[in-house]
């Protein structure tokens, strides 16, 4: 079985394609193909570097219809992991990050063929937020209630009339 916190290379692929047992022997591109088909099934991919882009962060907020997206609360460690960082800053040299490059080749793909849409983009045209949309398969109890009463007093009143 595939485990996230066991993998080293190509992770994100094996695990959103599933086809990461060595024995089943699937090639890696068959894996991103796979990985590919799977995610394009959301509706929406959030791609975290893009939320540095005032505009990208705009269309995701009327997508979900909702503001603030980039408002945050300051998590526990914040603090003490930032004062670390300053202290013993992270130095990757050019042949590890070369290397590791290409030890993850493949995921590289896989998020190149998730993000490549947005590349070089002014502007994003995802969908605005519609309550109607979502209202089609929901039940609002308080709704069904008020409706149900409404058809009784007409009723009520239908038989008063008559």
């Amino acid at each position: 079985f595939f485990f996230m916190g066991n993998c080293a290379v190509n992770c994100y692929t094996q695990w959103f394609s599933g086809a990461s047992c060595p024995s089943w022997g699937v090639p890696a591109d068959e894996q991103v193909r796979i990985a590919l088909s799977k995610v394009y099934r959301y509706n929406m991919i959030i791609v975290i570097e893009k939320l540095r882009d005032p505009s990208y962060v705009k269309a995701v907020e009327e997508f979900f219809g909702v503001d603030g997206l980039l408002e945050r609360g300051k998590p526990f460690c914040e603090r003490d992991s930032h004062r670390a960082n300053l202290m013993f800053p992270l130095e990757v040299e050019d042949e590890t990050r070369e290397g590791l490059r290409r030890l993850n080749g493949v995921d590289i793909e896989l998020y190149r063929g998730l993000t490549k849409c947005l590349d070089d983009r002014a502007s994003y045209d995802f969908p605005k937020w519609d309550g109607e949309r979502f209202a089609l398969n929901g039940f609002n109890a308080t709704e069904a209630n008020e409706e149900r009463l409404k058809a009784k007093a007409a009723k009520l009143q239908d038989g008063v009339q008559a």
